[in-house]
């Protein structure tokens, strides 16, 4: 198959275990950085109560109100006292954490003809280190001005004191001397790091007696016990762990009955090992995970972490950090135990603590999917900054894409240095986004400058800087005209710490700096609802079930939420796409990454659907790394080092997989009709010559299943040269005993070729040559361009009438695999909806529209002509004739007037008739003459949904007798691939139609 960057996408995936492999790791071992943020409280007072808030220095006991609300129905209502001090307060003892950092937010606004003053936040905190025993912390900017025209935040970051004994969160006015009435109203408080160690989940100190939850793993026996030594925390209760026969043998706790641990977020684990007698081996424990799932139903094991060597005298503490998803399906058991490189020791367990490190990530009815909109029409900056704070960003009249309002940012010092605003808690990590703004440039001198839209990012203390605009940026002429820089579909894949992301504009010239000045208006971030697959149509492969397999084409964006629901709906057969080839699962010599391949194959195994594996061996040598080659040469030693790294890495890749992955494409694209033995001359011919694929196939013939099909994948098998370059190879292979027992043809198809009686012919000859050899359709996908034509770009606007050939031709191709059954044993789709196709890069950069979904996973005329092409645009399409006139006063000549008549389907674009033959079936023959309105074909163009269009044809039948009978046929098609034609069995010379 051909390859673009955007199939190469990686993501984080889970790990499985497959039949013949020893169990590897399942869950991410992920470093403790903050992945995301979590609300621990929220107060938004619309149920009509105070929701625990109480008077704080004299001021009046809050109530709820109905007379004003930041967003809801309600508010809390508090006067102060006489002289202007106190508030509503609320106890935060048990719901922040020492050592923790939050966020506290609120709004507040003054009652009606209250004169403007300033409010905050603050905290009083009881604390042996402050003086006196107590502390007033105040939580972001002391004086906010707040009034009664509206709402103002106010709050901050707060990182709650490690030595804290008591929170009491109060707001107040600051200035105020008199009693005045203030709402406050949504009070959120965000945990947006936890404390050292995390924020604790469970811990297990066995001072009960019991196990606390804990069961033996193996045959081990688990005994409450006093330990001879005091753990770290002075306690001696621990369990003691004997009668270990082997080195799994432990203590076990099955998290998923531990409240608080979920899937997505990620935790510490700590606990001490003491021995029960000297070992002078070193013996050391291990965490150690068992993940039960629909794709590991005999458990998938992985390792967190492994302590140093044990000892008799002194705790040995061993501690390390987990995640666990529930892709491809949630874990039935996740269990966490304890295993010793001895094999017989017994040891004691004591002060287990398991803590969260991250939250799991908002899903997206907990986001803040509310969007940025600035139009600076209130003479405000709406949230914008210089990003150095060197240049000047200010509000101007003088000049406005809307409104009256603009931003202006002036004096830059850098190209980095622009306009940016805070994006933190407004694009989430997984969403996507559609970003405009409207920029002109000053002063207006007929200059050009790139302008670039990025992001910048902070988490854990790294910084990175994603392009929102496609790299370097957009060319924007100073020529005094405003110009959009705009973004749809853009997925936010940087996490980022509490407050530390931003989206500025910046400058990128193709050296040195560009200081030019800008203005800014009607920015616009949206975010994008995930697309809903519509649920009432008909599944793909169920409507072939009696014919085949329907298979697509995958990557780890199909794991989860409406890609997924599309993909096991409609498919029974995956192929991953990119995530199974040598350079995804071997890029390093022994170095095995099969994480995101597991997810993918993870997922089939969980929807029952089969898997085909693409790909061991690409000829050609691309996404295969370098060492695989060896030195490059055909010396006889690199020879033998290249043989070695094919039969290991094809030994290694299908015994891991086993039978999950139920056929292989074990060389892929071998053939080149250009060189005279037919096959391409990459990089593992220029080493072994032809030999390359012997060893190929004969080494997944020996490890792969016993059963597993084993393909030679080839595309444009269509062509003449390149279909008998495949029997020429394929016959030779077999000749010489090379097990290839299947030939998958890819059909990256354009929308002009091939024609649907070739796919045919290709299938047919291949059956002919080898009987009972295995075809299937591996890589199909119907490009909208023709082929060769690397000019046409339809961008966003695709016409109506491309998309219903497309589905035409989908249905005639989907007619010759169903007159194929028997010959095919699967047809694989080259991915699923538009939104997602390796075709937006190839042949060039440009949109494409290959797929039987759009990009918003809808159903479109591809969809239907494989499903039913009566749903297609044009169907019911007819034709009829009538007899207009005598022929203008000549008795040879008649005028024969054809109608086509639409469905009520969707319009017949394109229609044309293509012929107007008269065959004699009776009399003296003779040689009628037909002229056209115009020359063939005679074109009808676009009919709409129950409209009609007509032409005429003129028929001479001079030297025809009064007895000659005449068959009459009128070949037709519309959208190209919609067909047929017009028959009428008898036409009579002597008459009039009369039928």
């Amino acid at each position: 198959m051909f390859l673009s960057s955007s199939d190469r996408k990686r993501r984080p995936s889970l790990n499985r275990t497959f039949p013949g492999l020893c169990m590897v790791f399942v869950l991410l071992i992920l470093s403790a950085g903050n992945l995301g943020a979590q609300t621990v409280a929220t107060y938004n007072f619309d149920d009509g109560t105070a929701d625990g808030w109480t008077s704080f220095n004299g001021a009046t006991t809050p109530v709820a109100s109905s007379a004003a609300a930041f967003s809801g129905t309600g508010s809390l209502l508090t006067t102060t006292g006489s002289g202007g001090a106190g508030g509503p307060s609320i106890s935060l003892n048990g719901i922040l954490q020492p050592g923790a950092k939050y966020t506290i937010t609120g709004y507040v606004q003054l009652t009606n003809g209250e004169s403007a003053t300033d409010a905050n936040f603050t905290i009083q905190r009881s604390d042996p280190s402050c003086s006196g025993g107590t502390c007033y912390d105040t939580i972001g900017t002391y004086q906010v001005p707040v009034s009664s025209s509206g709402w103002a935040q106010i709050g901050g970051s707060y990182t709650v004191s490690a030595t804290a004994t008591g929170l009491n969160l109060y707001a107040q006015l600051v200035g105020a001397t008199t009693a005045q009435s203030f709402y406050l109203d949504d009070v959120v408080i965000t945990e947006t790091a936890p404390p050292p160690g995390g924020t604790p989940v469970a811990s297990y100190n066995f001072t009960d007696g019991g196990l606390d939850g804990w069961a033996p793993f193996g045959s081990a026996t688990l005994t409450n016990t006093v330990s001879p030594l005091s753990d770290p925390t002075g306690d001696k209760s621990s369990l003691l762990v004997s009668n270990r026969t082997a080195t799994f043998m432990g203590p076990s706790l099955n998290l998923l009955n531990v409240n608080g641990v979920v899937a997505g977020a990620t935790y510490q684990v700590t606990a001490y090992v003491l021995l029960a007698a000297p070992d002078s081996s070193n013996p050391t424990v291990t965490l150690s995970t068992k993940t039960v799932d629909c794709a590991a139903t005999s458990g998938a094991f992985g390792t967190i972490a492994t302590s140093g060597a044990l000892s008799s005298t002194a705790w040995t503490q061993v501690q390390g950090t987990f995640s666990f998803s529930d892709l491809p399906g949630a874990p039935t058991n996740l269990t966490l135990y304890l295993q010793s490189s001895s094999a017989t020791d017994s040891f004691y367990l004591g002060d287990v603590a398991i803590s969260e490190l991250a939250p799991a990530p908002l899903s997206a009815n907990q986001q803040d999917n509310s969007g940025i909109t600035s139009t600076f029409e209130d003479g405000g900056l709406d949230g914008w900054s210089s990003r150095t704070g060197s240049s000047t960003v200010t509000n101007t009249t003088a000049t406005a894409h809307s409104g009256t309002h603009s931003l202006l940012t002036t004096g830059r010092t850098a190209n980095f240095d622009g306009p940016q605003i805070s994006v933190s808690n407004k694009m989430y990590v997984g969403s996507e986004y559609n970003i405009s703004g409207w920029i002109k440039l000053l002063p207006t001198d007929g200059s050009s400058h790139i302008i670039n839209m990025s992001l910048q990012t902070t988490i854990d203390g790294n910084t990175s800087f994603p392009s929102v605009t496609g790299y370097p940026g957009v060319t924007v002429p100073a020529d005094g005209n405003w110009h959009q820089i705009s973004v749809t579909g853009y997925n936010m894949g940087s996490a980022y710490d509490q407050g530390s992301a931003s989206l500025y504009f910046q400058t990128v010239p193709p050296s040195g700096n560009d200081l030019v000045s800008f203005y800014l208006d009607d920015f616009q971030l949206t975010y994008v609802a995930p697309p809903t697959i519509q649920t009432n149509i008909p599944s793909i492969f169920k409507s072939y079930e009696e014919f085949f397999p329907i298979g697509a084409a995958v990557d780890t964006t199909d794991l989860s939420g409406p890609n997924m629901q599309l993909l096991t709906m409609h498919f029974d057969s995956m192929t991953p796409g990119n995530d199974l080839k040598w350079s995804s699962v071997e890029n390093t010599k022994g170095v095995y990454t099969y994480a995101t391949g597991d997810s993918e194959v993870g997922l089939a195994e969980c929807h029952n659907m089969r898997v085909r594996g693409q790909n061991l061996v690409w000829a050609t040598g691309e996404q295969t790394p370098a060492y695989a080659t060896g030195d490059g040469t055909n010396s006889a030693a690199n020879q033998t080092v290249v043989i070695a790294n094919i039969q290991e890495h094809i030994q290694n890749e299908v015994q891991h997989f086993g039978t999950a992955v139920y056929a292989w494409d074990v060389v892929n694209e071998p053939l080149d009709p250009t060189q005279s033995d037919c096959l391409v001359h990459g990089p593992f011919y220029q080493v072994l010559g032809p030999s390359y694929i012997d060893v190929a196939f004969k080494a997944a013939k020996q490890y792969a299943p016993a059963g597993t099909k084993l393909f030679i994948n080839e595309f444009s098998t269509t062509v003449a040269n390149r279909q008998a370059c495949l029997i020429k190879v394929v016959r030779e292979l077999r000749e010489r005993g090379v097990p290839v027992d299947a030939i998958g043809h890819e059909m990256h198809n354009d929308i002009n070729f091939p024609t649907p009686e070739s796919v045919k012919q290709a299938v047919e000859t291949v059956a002919r040559n080898f009987p009972g050899i295995d075809q299937q359709v591996t890589e199909l996908d119907v490009s909208v361009y023709n082929g060769g034509d690397t000019v046409s770009n339809f961008g966003n606007s695709i016409p109506a009438s491309v998309l219903a050939e497309q589905g035409w031709l989908y249905d005639k191709y989907f007619d010759v695999f169903r007159e194929l059954k028997g010959k095919l044993s699967a047809v694989t789709i080259w991915g699923m909806a538009d939104n997602d196709t390796w075709l937006d890069s190839f042949p060039v950069d440009r949109t494409d529209y290959p797929l039987p979904f759009d990009m918003n996973l809808q159903a479109k005329p591809a969809y239907w002509g494989i499903i039913d092409h009566t749903k297609l645009p044009g169907y019911g399409l007819k034709f009829s004739i009538t007899e207009t006139n005598g022929g203008k006063g000549d008795k040879n000549t008649r005028v024969f007037t054809m109608t086509a008549t639409n469905g009520d389907v969707g319009p017949a674009y394109a229609t044309q008739i293509t012929g107007f033959t008269l065959k004699q079936i009776f009399g003296k023959h003779c040689s009628p003459v037909v002229t056209p309105q115009s020359s063939f074909p005679v074109v009808l163009g676009d009919i709409p949904a129950s409209g009609a269009a007509s032409t005429t044809f003129e028929v001479n039948f001079t030297g025809c007798g009064e007895d000659a009978l005449f068959t009459l046929s009128a070949p037709w098609n519309s959208s190209v691939y919609h067909t047929g034609t017009f028959f009428l069995p008898v036409l009579y010379v002597n008459r009039q139609l009369g039928w």
